[in-house]
């Protein structure tokens, strides 16, 4: 009975933290779901919107996301979480409220702040809740906020956007991110330890920056697949700039590709998060390499698709293709990936290296990706480039390719560990 009330717990916990991730994903993703709304509007370059959808946001949310990774190996997590939650969504609601770029920049920089806590401090947590065959699901199950988060956020713009505006759907989805605090102030937390092999004894943590950075020069594994990350998010990053390339390059009307682009995100998100979670697991437990040598096999299979979609006939079914396939490994990353971080990290780590990968992806993958279109398209289009935008995002979709060499010589780590381990025992 202890077990079956232990796991509808750990069930309605991830269901909650994944409808976090959902909000999470649409507040974060609003400003460039509604981007030609918001560059016409507050007469934006492409530069400063490169700058609002990357650095600026990226650099204070990496940064502080370490810190909260310290907070969250220490503290209270589901109390952390609420707290982040209430900053996020009250400067999320000041968002729909700013004149100018500064005013707007001010709100973005202090969202990412609030929305650094949320990752380290979940991924921590379902650690606990989840035995190490179920993490993969289970870390796939969270990261559909990714998918129904960034896809939500373009169908709120195509649909609630031409009847409310812009402003104003920032402001309702403040306000329903102040009401998701309440519950997460009475959740208790999970005993940390609790699914490892060996029982876990809970010590004063005198871990310092410098053993968590030792630990991952020791580990290769963990090394390569925290690159692999980074520069898969360098075209994630570019992918801020997909509605102003749509209705600049492409001919789309806004509300019309808002709801397309949207629509597609959920459905290929959903099924791309759900079967590598799923399959990852299942790959994991039988053949060497474990997850990421998933993701690469996963990331070469779709790559010729993604050039389609820069280079095919828009509305063509090449082109849809490509949309569809890009959303697919997009979103199958996330689960693998962290999960595997969270294998290859020592319990009282966790919450830390997490936090680590999250400022390595964030502030040199999508902040560099995003400042990096912007400035390419803003030069491309002084030298007379036609199409500046489309040219600037297929320069950050080759980025993503550096992943696979990453992926496969840290499954080649683990499959030596693996041995190693094997012939000891």
């Amino acid at each position: 009975m202890n077990e079956k009330a232990s796991s509808m717990r750990s069930n309605a916990t991830l269901g909650l933290l994944m409808l976090l991730s959902i909000l999470n994903m649409v507040d974060r993703n609003l400003i460039s779901s509604f981007g030609p709304q918001i560059v016409e509007d507050l007469g934006l370059t492409d530069s400063q919107f490169g700058l609002l959808t990357g650095m600026i946001f990226v650099f204070f949310y990496a940064v502080m996301g370490f810190f909260m990774g310290v907070l969250v190996d220490k503290y209270h997590r589901p109390r952390i979480i609420a707290i982040g939650l209430l900053v996020w969504s009250l400067l999320t609601a000041y968002s729909g409220l700013a004149k100018n770029f500064m005013q707007i920049a001010m709100a973005r920089l202090m969202v990412g702040v609030g929305e650094s806590s949320l990752t380290p401090a979940s991924l921590s947590l379902l650690s606990d809740l989840f035995p190490q065959r179920k993490r993969g699901m289970a870390a796939g199950i969270y990261y559909l906020g990714l998918p129904l988060g960034a896809g939500g956020s373009f169908l709120v713009a195509g649909l609630l956007g031409p009847t409310l505006g812009w402003r104003n759907c920032f402001l309702l989805l403040g306000a329903l991110g102040v009401l998701l605090t309440i519950p997460l102030f009475f959740m208790r937390d999970a005993k940390r330890g609790a699914q490892e092999e060996e029982e876990y004894v809970a010590i004063e943590d005198k871990t310092s920056f410098q053993d968590l950075l030792t630990h991952l020069r020791q580990s290769k594994a963990l090394m390569l697949t925290m690159a692999g990350a980074v520069f898969l998010h360098i075209p994630i990053g570019a992918g801020q700039f997909s509605q102003l390339w749509l209705v600049r390059e492409r001919g789309f009307d806004v509300a019309e590709i808002a709801t397309i682009y949207g629509g597609l995100f959920i459905v290929f998100g959903t099924i791309g998060t759900l079967i590598s979670g799923i399959a990852s697991d299942w790959y994991h437990q039988r053949f060497n390499g474990g997850r990421v040598r998933f993701l690469a096999i996963l990331m070469l299979a779709m790559s010729p698709l993604l050039m389609g979609y820069r280079l095919g006939e828009p509305g063509s079914i090449i082109f849809y293709t490509g949309m569809c396939a890009g959303f697919l490994i997009m979103s199958a990353f996330y689960g693998p990936a962290f999960s595997t971080v969270q294998d290859l990290s020592p319990v009282n780590m966790r919450g830390r290296m997490t936090a680590l990968l999250l400022v390595a992806c964030n502030l040199i993958g999508l902040g560099l990706g995003a400042v990096m279109t912007g400035i390419l398209s803003d030069l491309l289009r002084s030298s007379g480039n036609d199409q500046p935008l489309t040219w600037a995002l297929i320069i950050t979709d080759l980025c993503s390719m550096l992943t696979v060499p990453c992926f496969i010589w840290a499954s080649m780590y683990m499959t030596k560990k693996s041995s190693a381990e094997a012939i000891t025992a």
